[in-house]
């Protein structure tokens, strides 16, 4: 059995930093991570709020050194030929205004590299099988098929879709959204906009809102590109995930011309049902991060933002924790990253039903409204001097009907 302070699962965003965090603390960290690094993953797209949270923890200098394409923005279109552009730098004053396209193999492979040089001890090829609350002990398999254990002060899930904690105590509940896909691969010859613009990523609204296409630029001219629909619009095509992915690119006015060059470089994957939700984020010796907690929807790139915050947020108090000090764990965590989660929650309700639509593409361009949407598009979703925050749902539905009376 091996004895350590904190025992984090997976090595993913939220486990890394976590473990870089309570590393440069003193603690003994062992993360266990059940595949090998590089992997691929989406959700490639990372947003200013991130660079913030690598920053307190040491990593943002090791981020900048792997020369990926700057992120200062995000531009919407639709197929009517009405165009949003975001710029992240006018916003409300905040901390860091652009970020960075990364293909996530080599990010959150140098993210865990920067965990284990700060002291964190990572293992590979294990697969955590049980967890007794009770001692917080955790069981696991490593690759040669041998039992293993982890006699932990305090276990962190960060396993993101494999939510190993929330199956193995049953924490799991049903997202309150609809269950969609995510058809992706990755493309060379895209024709991007020129200059900066060329680094923002782009969402193109396809055909009356029944699906949108994320458009990521990497920094070696490779560009991801990911098709989000509901399942009974793919379900009702027929076609297999290539044969959907061409067909909507064909047939899409903004990326048929962007993409009329392209030639794929990846097989064509498919995601199923990933939105998620659990009961709690935390309970006696253990807490949740990242997606191991709840995972939205990838069309504002809250993904990886909500890990990195969750995954600090709970290496400090787990921290304080462990140093003897009281920890209200639903105020000071569960409650805190809800504040954040709620604002993407409703952007993302908006975004389906059509109602941010109105916003992005209004005539109506007030600074004041402007530079919000575009703090909370860049992350900052816990600044309270932030309109959005805070009864989100509520601060929409009155933007638009503002938006309304100006333009009737």
């Amino acid at each position: 059995m091996k004895d350590c302070d904190v025992l984090i699962i997976g090595g993913g965003p939220s486990g890394a930093i976590a473990g870089a965090n309570l590393a440069q603390k003193g603690f003994s960290v062992e993360i266990v991570e059940k595949l090998d690094f590089p992997r691929f993953v989406i959700g490639e797209s990372l947003l200013p709020k991130c660079n913030e949270v690598l920053s307190k923890n040491g990593l943002l200098d090791r981020i900048q050194k792997q020369c990926y394409i700057v992120k200062a923005g995000a531009i919407f279109e639709n197929e009517q030929k009405d165009r949003a552009v975001y710029n992240f730098r006018e916003n409300l004053g905040e901390p860091h205004n652009t970020t960075f396209q990364v293909k996530r193999e080599e990010f959150d492979h140098e993210l865990l590299k920067g965990a284990e040089e700060f002291g964190a001890n990572v293992t590979h090829g294990v697969e955590v099988t049980g967890y007794n609350q009770d001692e917080n002990i955790v069981t696991a398999k490593n690759r040669d098929g041998e039992s293993v254990e982890y006699k932990a002060k305090f276990v962190l899930d960060a396993s993101g879709y494999g939510r190993v904690l929330s199956r193995l105590l049953d924490l799991e509940t049903p997202s309150e959204l609809k269950p969609r896909k995510a058809i992706f691969t990755r493309i060379d010859n895209d024709i991007r906009p020129k200059g900066e613009l060329g680094g923002y990523i782009t969402i193109f609204v396809h055909g009356d809102n029944e699906a949108w296409i994320w458009v990521i630029p990497f920094i070696d001219g490779t560009t991801s590109v990911g098709i989000v629909c509901e399942d009974e619009y793919y379900d009702k095509m027929n076609m297999t995930p290539e044969e959907f992915w061409d067909y909507i690119i064909e047939n899409d006015a903004n990326a048929k011309e962007r993409f009329k060059n392209a030639t794929k470089v990846n097989p064509v994957g498919k995601i199923d049902g990933y939105s998620s939700n659990v009961k709690t984020m935390f309970g006696d010796g253990f807490a949740l991060a990242g997606n191991a907690t709840e995972f939205l929807d990838p069309v504002f790139s809250s993904g990886v933002t909500l890990a990195l915050a969750s995954g600090d947020l709970a290496a400090d108090l787990i921290a304080k924790e462990l140093n003897g000090e009281e920890v209200d764990w639903q105020k000071e965590y569960q409650d805190y990253m809800m504040i954040g989660v709620d604002v993407f929650r409703a952007f993302v309700n908006a975004w389906y039903d059509g109602r941010l639509h109105k916003i992005f593409f209004s005539p109506i361009k007030k600074e004041q409204y402007t530079r919000s949407v575009s703090s909370i598009l860049s992350g900052y979703v816990w600044n309270k001097n932030n309109v959005f925050v805070g009864d989100s749902e509520k601060k929409i539905d009155t933007l638009i009907k503002m938006i309304n009376e100006e333009t009737n």
